[in-house]
């Protein structure tokens, strides 16, 4: 048994959280407090380690079963399910669905290659362009990485490039990174939009909408993308010309036919949304029936037919992202939010006048915390976003410009494992793309970015306000 590292993982992390609840180490946190805290790193070792296989399910109901157990409400413990982010959540799950089902996502990739002269800053290009398309159209990560990677193993085929070699992990490791990174540059570009609008403290949500988002955080994750693609491609492109001509997405493009009615109605439907979420400040739409909407339409037209009700969208995600969503509420009631706040407090209170230094240091450290917390960083998330409202109220500092630092360790990847969505991509390639040097150095290519991005990104949001 314990030479299954999951197993053994599990268990670890079962033991530190027995001691927790036993021993109750931590002054000023209650025991009720400790017990959450105790459960809430079970969940997390259920997430990371995933023992035998096992579904986020099994973490998320374990959580709220033991928040029950030890005297919270049922409204704390899935206040994450009446969340106006999940029902944003849910027909956006099914959205990524039907551009697969219908076959929409493969013809705007190949439309996309085939308008290029193939060669290796045009691939980038490409896969830049496709990444912003599908992520207009759907902020499942999941379908797009499904929709983009097997076209990126068929580049790499036709290309005729050594498996994991340099040439292969160039276009694979691009290719996985526009399905992840420009999406966080505007609300439903991405699953952590919704999720992070869940988070908000009630007081700051009104500031936290589809046009702020898009203001604050798209010029800065733009500049981050098209640092890391530049960086991908001086570190990772190979030295001769690429292998493959112009006729062969020409005959990919072909051999998909004519666009299909399916097509077409998905098209339409996901683009009047995405014009919907771009004007619910005039329009006074709310974000959530704008999206219900959409996915009552695409159920009428057939576009999703009943049997598929079960299996369109991902209802291990859907319950995992409610529980995590659940999980500001659980630390609030259970005073564990009360006692870690004034302890982050003086160092981040100190360093908020100097915003630059003050973005520098929160994002850098998440992105250290990354290491242990692997499922996209949201129990750190939840544990320290009550601290938007006096960072907003006593240094003016936008909660839009804390949630860059969130993304960051969202969209983070240095070692595979912390990035389910690479483990996805690699298993969707057979691992054929690269290898764990390469992740490597993309991985050292994003901090780059990132960081770029947010130095150049401060004088930006002082022009707009959201910093002092």
């Amino acid at each position: 048994m314990f030479k299954d590292s999951k197993i053994t993982g599990t268990i670890v992390v079962t033991l530190i959280a027995i001691v927790i609840g036993l021993l109750k180490p931590f002054t000023g946190l209650g025991p009720q407090g400790h017990y959450i805290l105790a459960s809430v790193v079970v969940a997390l070792g259920l997430w990371i380690f995933k023992p035998g296989g096992v579904p986020f399910m099994a973490g998320s109901t374990f959580l709220v079963a033991s928040g029950l157990l030890f005297g919270l409400k049922y409204t704390t413990v899935v206040s994450g399910f009446v969340n106006s982010a999940l029902w944003i959540l849910i027909p956006a799950l099914y959205f990524g669905f039907v551009l697969q089902k219908t076959g929409l996502g493969k013809r705007i990739a190949y439309l996309v290659l085939k308008s290029f002269k193939p060669s290796w800053m045009s691939i980038a290009l490409s896969w830049f362009i496709i990444g912003v398309v599908l992520s207009a159209l759907t902020p499942s990560t999941t379908v797009r990485v499904a929709i983009v990677m097997p076209i990126a193993l068929g580049v790499i085929d036709a290309c005729k490039l050594e498996y994991r070699s340099k040439g292969s992990a160039y276009i694979a490791i691009i290719a996985f990174a526009m399905c992840l990174i420009p999406g966080s540059g505007w609300l439903t570009g991405g699953l952590a939009g919704p999720i992070l609008l869940g988070f908000t403290p009630a007081d700051l949500k009104h500031l936290v909408n589809f046009n702020s988002w898009f203001q604050v955080l798209f010029v800065p994750w733009f500049i981050a993308t098209v640092v890391f693609a530049i960086l991908v491609y001086v570190l990772m492109k190979p030295k001769e010309a690429i292998g493959i001509t112009s006729d062969t997405f020409k005959q990919q493009y072909a051999q998909l036919g004519p666009i299909t009615k399916p097509e077409i109605i998905t098209a339409l439907v996901l683009t009047v949304t995405l014009i919907l979420f771009a004007t619910e400040k005039f329009t006074g739409i709310p974000s959530a029936s704008t999206a219900l909407l959409a996915l009552a339409i695409l159920l009428l037209c057939g576009i999703i037919k009943a049997p598929e009700v079960g299996t369109g969208a991902n209802w291990d995600i859907i319950v995992f992202f409610g529980v995590t969503i659940s999980l500001v509420t659980i630390f609030a009631e259970a005073k564990v939010a009360a006692w870690i706040n004034p302890i982050l407090q003086p160092t981040l209170f100190g360093l908020a006048p100097s915003p630059l230094l003050f973005m520098l240091v929160i994002t850098l450290g998440i992105l250290l915390i990354r290491f242990i917390d692997v499922p996209w960083g949201l129990s750190t998330i939840a544990l320290t976003i009550a601290l938007m409202v006096p960072l907003f109220n006593n240094f003016g500092i936008h909660p839009l410009v804390i949630m860059f630092a969130y993304l960051a360790g969202v969209n983070f990847f240095f070692l595979s494992y912390q990035q389910p969505w690479m483990l996805m991509a690699e298993g969707i390639i057979s691992g054929k793309g690269w290898a764990s040097n390469h992740v490597l150095i993309a991985g050292l290519c994003y901090v780059a970015a990132v960081v770029i991005a947010l130095i150049v990104s401060i004088p930006y949001w002082r022009m707009l306000g959201v910093i002092n």
